[in-house]
C-alpha cells in the first residue's frame, strides 16, 4: 500500500502573509489566463478556491504556534473591517454605460456570461458594417474585431479579477472584489509602515489612509486603481522584505505580484524598471545578479510570465495602443496639460501641475504631497537610500504631477495618484513628521490636524452613492421592449452621459441597446433584422432630432420618467476652470422626462 505523507511547509509570520495575499494574486493569474484562453468557467474558479483554502488552512494549522497577533494588528484588523464594510455599504455597482467604470463592468459581466473575450449582437453587427474595425463608438468602451465581434479595449487583469466575483456572486461580486484588494492593500501598507516607522507612527500613516476622500469615493467605483493599490503595496513590501533579507521567496513573490500588475496597469513597466535599477546598482555585476541572487527557477518563471505577456499582446492589443499613448503622452504634449473638461480643448503646460495642486489642496491631499515629497529630499540628501525603497519605486508615476494626461474634472482626475502617489506621500509624510517632531505630543497634534482636515471631505461624501436608484428604473423601461427589438438611447437619456441606460439594458436585461448618436446611421442598418426599433428620447434633446429626417417617422408610444442623484461639478470657460478657487463638487437630484418613440415603417 502507498502511503502518501503531507509535505511539511515551516513559515515565518511574515511569509504566512505573504501565503495568505498570493492565494488572492494567483486567482487573479487564473482568471486572467481562463480570460485569454476562452475557458471562463465556474468550475475551474470553485476548484481553485476549494484547493487554495484548504491548503491555507494547512498551512496556518502546522505553523500557529508562530502567528502573533498583538494589540496593533487586531487593531488595524479591526478598523479595516469596518472601513470595507461602510465603503461596501455605501456603493453602488457602477455598471452603466459611458465611462470607463461602466465599460470595466460590461467586459467583465460579459466574460462571466459568454467565458470567453469577444461577443456580438444582431445590433452590433449592424453597426460593424458602418464603422467597421476599429472603436466602436455606439458601444463604449469597446472595439470591433477584424470579425466584427465586440472586444474590450482595457487591460485584461481588472476586467477578469471583476468577472471572477461576478460569475460567483452576481453583481454584489463587485464590492467584494474591491473590499478583498482594499483590505489587502491596508494590511501591506500598515506593513511597509512599520518597517520604516514606530508601531504608533505606522498606525497613524495607517489611519491618515482610512480618512482620506480618495480612498473612500473610488472604492464605490469598478476601477483598475483599486486592485493596483493591492499589488502594488504588497509588491513593494515583499520587494523590501528581500531587500533586508535576501530570500527569494520574497523575491519571486514581488515579481509575482508586479508581474500582474503589467496586465493592469502601464504605471508597472516604471515600477518594474526601478526595481532592476536598484538590484543592479545593489548587486553591481548582472550576472552573479541574474544566476545567483535571483536564480534559474526564478528566471524560468518571469520567461511565463513574459510568453503570456506577448500572448496577450496579441489578443488584448487595443488595450496596448491606449497605455502606449499613455506612456508617451507626457512626452509628446509638453505644451500642453490637462484637458479642460467644458472645452476639451488642452491649457498650457505650466498651468497643469499648478491645477493639479490646487485640486489636491481643495480635497485635503496637498499636505502630504508637500511634507511627503519634504521627508523624500531630506532622505535623499543624507543618502539614506535604503528607507526610500517604496518612494523610488513609486517615483514613475510623480510625473502625472506634471501631465496627468486625464481630463479635468474632478474628483476623477484624482484616480492618476490614488494607488501610488497619494499612499507613498502619506508614508513619508509622517516619517517627516515623526523625525522632526522630538515630541510625540506634537506629533500627535499634527496628525490629528491633517485627520481632522481629511474628515472634512472625507465625511459629507462618504455616504454619497452616484445613480444609486437608477438600476430599477432602467428595469422598468425595458419591459417595454421585447428582445428582437432595437433600441437606439440618446447619450442624455438618464440625464447623466456618464451613465447610460444601454449597457444594463444589454448584459442584465437582455435588450438590444445602442448608444445612438448619428442620425444618418439610421439608414445604413438593415430594419428587417429587428421586429421594431425604438428611440428613448429626454425631452429637453427633441431638438436635435428635429434637424433630421428621422422625427417625422417617431412615433410616441410612452412616456417615461427617470430620478436620479449625479455629481454636480461646477465647469466654465478654460480660463476660469484653471484660475478661479477649486469648488468641491456636490450632489443634485435630477428628473429627466421623456417618451420612447415607434420607428414608423
Amino acid at each position: 500500500m502507498i502511503k502518501f505523507k503531507i509535505p511539511e511547509v515551516n513559515l515565518d509570520k511574515f511569509q504566512l502573509f505573504t501565503a495568505f495575499v498570493l492565494f488572492w494574486i494567483g486567482m487573479g493569474w487564473l482568471g486572467l489566463a481562463l480570460s485569454l484562453l476562452g475557458i471562463f468557467y465556474n468550475a475551474i474558479l470553485v476548484s481553485y478556491i476549494l484547493l487554495g483554502s484548504i491548503f491555507l488552512i494547512y498551512l496556518i494549522n502546522f505553523n500557529k504556534t508562530k502567528i502573533e497577533i498583538n494589540f496593533r494588528f487586531f487593531l488595524i484588523f479591526i478598523l479595516t473591517l469596518i472601513s470595507v464594510f461602510i465603503f461596501s455599504f455605501y456603493a453602488t455597482p457602477t455598471i452603466f454605460s459611458g465611462r470607463d467604470q461602466g465599460s470595466l463592468s460590461e467586459a467583465a459581466i460579459r466574460l462571466a456570461q459568454n467565458h470567453h473575450l469577444s461577443f456580438a449582437s444582431t445590433a452590433s453587427q449592424e453597426f460593424f458594417k458602418i464603422y467597421d474595425a476599429g472603436p466602436a463608438l455606439n458601444f463604449p468602451g469597446f472595439q470591433y474585431t477584424a470579425q466584427g465581434n465586440l472586444a474590450t479595449q482595457f487591460p485584461l487583469g481588472y476586467i477578469s479579477w471583476l468577472a471572477i466575483f461576478y460569475s460567483l456572486i452576481g453583481l454584489n461580486g463587485f464590492a467584494v472584489a474591491n473590499s478583498i484588494t482594499f483590505a489587502i492593500f491596508i494590511f501591506s501598507f500598515y506593513l511597509v509602515a512599520r518597517y520604516y516607522l514606530r508601531a504608533s507612527s505606522a498606525i497613524m500613516a495607517t489611519l491618515l489612509i482610512l480618512t482620506s476622500f480618495v480612498f473612500a469615493w473610488f472604492f464605490k467605483f469598478t476601477l483598475s486603481e483599486n486592485l493596483a493599490m493591492m499589488l502594488t503595496w504588497f509588491g513593494i513590501y515583499e520587494f523590501v522584505l528581500f531587500t533586508k533579507n535576501k530570500s527569494r521567496f520574497y523575491l519571486l513573490s514581488s515579481l509575482t505580484t508586479f508581474a500582474l500588475l503589467v496586465f493592469i496597469r502601464v504605471e508597472a513597466l516604471g515600477f518594474l524598471a526601478v526595481i532592476t535599477a536598484i538590484l543592479l546598482i545593489k548587486y553591481k555585476d548582472w550576472k552573479y545578479l541574474l544566476f545567483t541572487v535571483i536564480g534559474k527557477k526564478i528566471i524560468l518563471i518571469v520567461g511565463g510570465f513574459l510568453v503570456l505577456y506577448f500572448f496577450n499582446l496579441t489578443i488584448d492589443s487595443p488595450s496596448y495602443y491606449s497605455m502606449l499613448k499613455g506612456i508617451l503622452s507626457p512626452f509628446i504634449s509638453l505644451g500642453s496639460g490637462l484637458k479642460d473638461y467644458s472645452s476639451a480643448e488642452s491649457v498650457p503646460f505650466f498651468a497643469t501641475t499648478f491645477y493639479v495642486l490646487k485640486v489636491f489642496s481643495a480635497y485635503a491631499l496637498f499636505n502630504f504631497i508637500l511634507f511627503g515629497l519634504t521627508g523624500f529630499v531630506y532622505l535623499w540628501r543624507c543618502k539614506k537610500f535604503e528607507i526610500l525603497v517604496p518612494f523610488l519605486i513609486i517615483l514613475p508615476t510623480f510625473v502625472y504631477i506634471i501631465h496627468p494626461s486625464i481630463s479635468a474634472d474632478h474628483p476623477w482626475m484624482l484616480r492618476r495618484f490614488v494607488f501610488s502617489i497619494i499612499p507613498v506621500s502619506i508614508l513619508y509624510a509622517v516619517w517627516f513628521f515623526d523625525y522632526f517632531f522630538k515630541k510625540r505630543a506634537y506629533f500627535y497634534f499634527v496628525i490629528a490636524l491633517l485627520i481632522a482636515t481629511s474628515l472634512m471631505v472625507f465625511v459629507p461624501f462618504l455616504t454619497i452613492s452616484p445613480d444609486k436608484n437608477l438600476l430599477p428604473q432602467i428595469e422598468k423601461i425595458s419591459a417595454n421592449f421585447i428582445d428582437s427589438d432595437l433600441i437606439l438611447v440618446d447619450r442624455d437619456a438618464t440625464g447623466d452621459g456618464w451613465s447610460m441606460m444601454t449597457g444594463p439594458l444589454n448584459f442584465l436585461f437582455n435588450k438590444q441597446a445602442v448608444y445612438f448618436f448619428n442620425p444618418t446611421d439610421l439608414e445604413k442598418i438593415d430594419h428587417s433584422k429587428f421586429s421594431n426599433i425604438y428611440f428613448i428620447i429626454p425631452d429637453n434633446k427633441l431638438d436635435f432630432y428635429r434637424q433630421s429626417n428621422i422625427f417625422p417617422k417617431l412615433m410616441p408610444v410612452q412616456d417615461y420618467t427617470i430620478n436620479n442623484s449625479v455629481l454636480a461639478i461646477k465647469t466654465g470657460e478654460k480660463q476660469e476652470m484653471f484660475d478661479a478657487p477649486i469648488e468641491l463638487p456636490t450632489m443634485q437630484d435630477i428628473t429627466i422626462y421623456g417618451k420612447i418613440y415607434l420607428l414608423k415603417n
